[in-house]
């Protein structure tokens, strides 16, 4: 195998390396992973007004992994309609957490050596 693998011209072995690399991606494309579906504003008002309890909304959200982003002014309407204050804060941390992601992302990209300005 080895020495037909050196005897292929730099075409071929490009070829090989691109059906090669396409065939590793795709199989990372049928592996079933799916995204959770995001709850919505109107599906956690709804939720509140049917009287689920606040552990569960949130368990919900949690699983769904959607972040919440609210002005003060949205998160008090929200509060007028029904929504607890416990729900109400993991909404708000939602967005925390997810804006201190993107920071962290953000800060390791300014260490990369190879990017422009780091020498």
């Amino acid at each position: 195998m080895i020495k037909t693998l050196k005897k292929l011209s730099q075409s071929q072995w490009l070829a090989l390396t691109f059906l090669t690399c396409v065939t590793l991606l795709s199989g990372c494309a049928t592996l079933g992973f799916k995204q959770p579906e995001p709850v919505t504003v109107g599906q956690v008002i709804q939720m509140s007004k049917e009287g689920v309890p606040p552990e569960a909304i949130v368990k919900k959200m949690r699983d769904s992994e959607t972040v919440y982003r609210f002005t003060a002014a949205q998160l008090a309407e929200l509060h007028d309609l029904g929504v607890t204050d416990q729900v109400l804060d993991h909404m708000q941390q939602t967005y925390i957490e997810a804006e201190r992601r993107d920071q962290s992302r953000d800060d390791r990209g300014a260490w990369n050596m190879w990017r422009a300005g780091f020498w």
